[in-house]
């Protein structure tokens, strides 16, 4: 006899058996099956290495059985010899790769480091969170589906999800900071404090509390790093089983943390905490959830055939891969374990005109009104999608056309490469997305924060894709293929400035992707016949993102007589606001500074031209003077003046005595260990460090008491209101004379003058 399950594919992992599988139906019941799975990894060798593999197969410590096949390798098309390796306990694949590791080179290894639980729903073309119907049979053992959904779908159902959240009660400070912790969990509308007094009571009421919810998610704040292993440590120290596993057969899953170089600057990487039957997600350990919710994860997860829980702690470029890994699968083709293809050599001349990246027109200084701004709707992705753009496919052996301007790259017409074969879906996807989001605006806005969301989730793997072509290690990457896409995107850009300028507009700032354009007297509709006449000539979609009233881009921190590419702020006319790069967006600035430069730009939301934002500089300064004012008079709240860095180095490591060094050897005295690219948060008492040598308090050692630099905070919100007057005249002096703070200054000295030669 058997049974069909009508519902969602929930979770899935490598056990003895195969891969144990988790369905939810249609009224939330969990239904536990299993099915029987032998990953299998490819040998590429020669014949005699080709013979070894039985003799070793049989003193492996791990059962596995192997066959010869033939697959594609990618890069030249040829089909392959290989020996294929099945591992017949799923839970032991790496073991089994590391034993054959001893014995043959990493280049000979293909499909090798790849999850077992993904290797299964490649295997199966199945993906979590699909809606179908499952066939068990009285073993449990899941014996066929009917899956009535795909990850190409934009409007789908999603399983009615339990969710339980889980944190720190005093969350202002991040637990790796306390000596305590205190749960507070959040289910069903209501909060729960686990108050017990002892660790005993506090387990024991956590399990009551998840036996009640059965939550199918767990939403935690520092639940990798800190509440989890916390959590776990005590329970094994006190001998109480927990039921944050809903498999209660299987261990937990984790990963180390680490540190590591991306994109020009060291970033850390909590472990992972995973649990077996339930999604456990950390909000601050996952990019997807904090950058688009939990409806960009179960978009992502639907598309990338990953576990919804490394899916939530993957980077953007490990998703993309995902696509890639997929595809490659289902067509036969070999993936490797490690990048195989070198850069190609280059003449000089060739490499001074291949090394250039996207082209960016630096704007005039300044506010300027009635600006357009056009963007080139996902034009990275869609140039890989239109011209074939692919690690295999420019400079390929059989064609020699030159398309890739300038370059005079050759691009296959023979076959459709890996990269754009994944990414015409992703494309497609995003703009059925940003459609629907733009029609329910004002009128459902709860739907349309939905589908922005989603289409948030994959505006992040399609700009990833492009770097990713180019990335050292991405076993599908080509730094040629990456130079191709540069190429053609200057030459987009190019092109819509000749148009643009053909028709009477002057063109103010360019940036890869996005034009701003004026024109006196020019309408939206004026501006939509332009985006169709640069649609139709460089084969990618343009639209009009908005109108300004008016816009700023202001002065180069560096250099004031210049702007920077990505710092401006401007209202648009359907009155939204759009920041880049300054105070208030940034991550790093003080709340207070944040605070008072929102309230400036909220005043200057009325203007209507740079005019009107010009009349309104008085008033600017009323707002601002009061911040000046709470902040000189040593009254603001400390808080709010917290700074947050990520440190470059290991504690230890630092030989000066910058305010991270100083932070950081505090913070490990507490007896905190911190690595490299982690996040401090601290308040700066003393930046000279004559009166206070520690300069700066940890935000976790700060007491009411140690006050703040109150010149230096100066400083910092003197250089916000810079931002947006210093077109109007207004730089930090003329700010510190207007103000008010260089007099104050000069007193102290003079008075402190007097005090020396009343005591010396």
């Amino acid at each position: 006899m058997s049974a069909i399950v009508a519902g969602w594919l929930f979770d899935v992992y490598p056990s003895p058996r195969g891969i144990t599988a988790w369905l939810i139906d249609g009224n939330g019941i969990k239904h536990r099956c299993h099915r029987r799975f032998h990953p299998h990894f490819f040998l590429h060798l020669s014949d005699v290495d080709s013979k070894r593999v039985e003799l070793l197969s049989a003193r492996c410590p791990v059962p596995l059985s192997f066959s010869r096949t033939t697959r594609t390798e990618i890069y030249s098309g040829d089909a392959w010899n290989v020996v294929q390796v099945f591992v017949h306990d799923p839970t032991r694949f790496k073991e089994a790769v590391w034993y054959f590791e001893r014995f043959f080179p990493h280049f000979a290894f293909f499909n090798s480091d790849i999850l077992p639980a993904q290797l299964f729903l490649y295997d199966t073309d199945l993906f979590l969170l699909a809606l179908g119907e499952y066939e068990l049979d009285d073993t449990g053992e899941l014996i066929g589906w009917k899956v009535n959904d795909s990850r190409e779908a934009v409007e789908y159902k999603l399983p009615p999800l339990s969710v339980m959240w889980m944190h720190n009660a005093n969350d202002f400070v991040p637990p790796k900071y306390q000596r305590s912790l205190q749960l507070e969990l959040a289910y069903d509308g209501q909060q729960y404090l686990l108050e017990q007094e002892t660790p005993q009571e506090v387990l024991e009421a956590l399990n009551w509390h998840l036996h009640r919810c059965d939550p199918d998610l767990i939403l935690t704040r520092y639940g990798d790093p800190v509440l989890l292993p916390h959590i776990t440590s005590l329970a094994r120290r006190h001998h109480i089983p927990l039921l944050l596993n809903r498999d209660t057969t299987t261990g937990y899953m984790t990963t180390r943390e680490s540190s590591f170089f991306q994109y020009g600057k060291i970033v850390h990487k909590d472990g992972a905490f995973e649990l077996a039957g339930r999604w456990h997600v950390d909000e601050e350990n996952s990019f997807t959830v904090g950058e688009s919710d939990l409806e960009g994860l179960f978009e992502m997860v639907r598309l990338t055939q990953m576990c919804g829980q490394r899916q939530a702690r993957a980077s953007i470029g490990t998703s993309m891969s995902s696509l890639q890994l997929s595809w490659a699968y289902r067509n036969g083709i070999l993936i490797p374990a490690k990048k195989r293809e070198p850069e190609e050599f280059k003449s000089a001349a060739t490499l001074l005109m291949a090394d250039r990246g996207g082209l960016i027109f630096n704007p005039p200084l300044g506010y300027h009104e009635d600006v357009a701004e056009l963007d080139f709707v996902s034009m990275y992705p869609t140039i890989m999608v239109k011209h074939n753009v692919s690690p295999e496919t420019v400079n390929c052996r059989c064609c020699h056309n030159e398309k890739v301007p300038e370059l005079g790259y050759t691009i296959c017409e023979k076959r459709t490469g890996i990269v754009p074969a994944t990414l015409r879906s992703v494309v497609i996807k995003r703009s059925y997305y940003k459609k629907r989001r733009k029609e329910l605006r004002g009128k459902n806005d709860a739907l349309a924060r939905s589908y922005d969301r989603r289409q948030n989730a994959l505006k992040w793997m399609l700009v990833s894709c492009f770097g990713y072509l180019g990335y050292k290690n991405a076993r599908f990457g080509k730094i040629e293929a990456h130079e191709s896409v540069n190429a053609f995107s200057r030459d987009a850009i190019l092109t819509a400035k000749e148009i643009a300028e053909s028709h009477g507009y002057e063109l103010l700032h360019a940036i890869i992707d996005c034009i701003w354009l004026k024109k006196p007297g020019a309408t939206e509709a004026d501006y939509e016949r332009l985006c169709t006449e640069i649609a139709a000539r460089v084969n990618i979609d343009i639209s009009l993102e908005g109108m300004y009233n008016w816009i700023l881009f202001p002065a180069s921190k560096q250099d004031p007589a210049i702007t920077t590419a990505n710092r401006y702020v401007g209202w648009y006319r359907h009155g939204e606001v759009k920041i880049r790069g300054i105070e208030a967006r940034r991550h790093d600035t003080p709340k207070f500074i944040k605070q008072m430069q929102a309230r400036m730009l909220d005043r200057m939301s009325k203007a209507q031209n740079v005019g009107e934002v010009e009349t309104l500089v008085p008033d600017l300064l009323d707002i601002a003077s009061n911040f000046v004012s709470v902040l000189r008079s040593g009254k603001a709240n400390p808080m709010e003046l917290v700074l947050r860095r990520n440190i470059t180095k290991e504690p230890q490591e630092y030989t000066n005595n910058s305010i991270s060094a100083v932070v950081s050897k505090l913070v490990e005295e507490m007896g905190v260990k911190l690595s490299a690219g982690e996040s401090i948060q601290f308040i700066i008492v003393d930046q000279s460090g004559k009166k206070k040598p520690e300069k700066a308090k940890p935000l976790a050692l700060y007491a009411f008491e140690d006050g703040y630099d109150i010149e230096q905070y100066t400083e910092f919100t003197l250089k916000a209101i810079e931002t947006l007057l210093s077109p109007f005249g207004y730089d930090v002096e003329t700010l510190k004379r207007y103000f008010g703070v260089a007099s104050k200054k000069k007193l102290r000295l003079i008075t402190s003058s007097k005090i020396f030669k009343l005591t010396g």
